[in-house]
């Protein structure tokens, strides 16, 4: 997809499409880095008529219910279900326990804290689901994690939106 492209889809879907994107972002699905797409976003929203913190709040709505499903999936399937979904890596297997070890000691803030760091955030439901880690707790200190990094990722790209657009085109 070009970035022409993704500028026609967002001119025409705006918001609902952020949604969606930042929704399978925080799924972990691949071929969606936040790194990427959230400054992307900031820079759609600056050149449109749309409201930095109205996205922002959409935003971290998105990634919280994207969070939902992998937490869900592995507090009610637990570890056999994480094996089938993510197989045998011992380095993901290895990621998981760490931030299985750093949320037990951390409890809550723990998980706010592992998703501002690249690579592991998005992986931190894991073991949240696994640790079966009370709902609310988990729906909280993921929208705080969430709502700082999604924050800091857009506003770079809405401030800095004719830098990049300048340094791109």
């Amino acid at each position: 997809m070009t970035a022409e492209t993704f500028f026609q889809l967002f001119n025409q879907y705006g918001l609902i499409l952020v949604c969606a994107v930042v929704f399978c972002e925080y799924m972990n699905l691949p071929g969606f880095p936040a790194g990427v797409i959230m400054p992307c976003v900031g820079v759609l929203i600056a050149r449109s008529e749309l409201s930095l913190p109205l996205t922002v709040f959409l935003s971290v709505i998105a990634g919280v219910l994207g969070s939902l499903v992998i937490y869900a999936v592995c507090y009610w399937g637990g570890e056999p279900v994480m094996e089938k979904l993510f197989g045998r890596s011992k380095k993901f297997k290895s990621l998981v326990r760490k931030c299985h070890e750093f949320i037990d000691a951390q409890h809550g803030r723990g998980l706010a804290i592992i998703r501002v760091i690249p690579c592991i955030r998005t992986i931190v439901s894991i073991p949240a689901g696994l640790l079966r880690m009370p709902v609310k707790w988990f729906i909280g200190w993921s929208a705080a994690g969430i709502a700082v990094w999604n924050t800091a990722l857009i506003s770079f790209g809405y401030f800095f939106s004719e830098k990049i657009l300048s340094m791109v085109m």
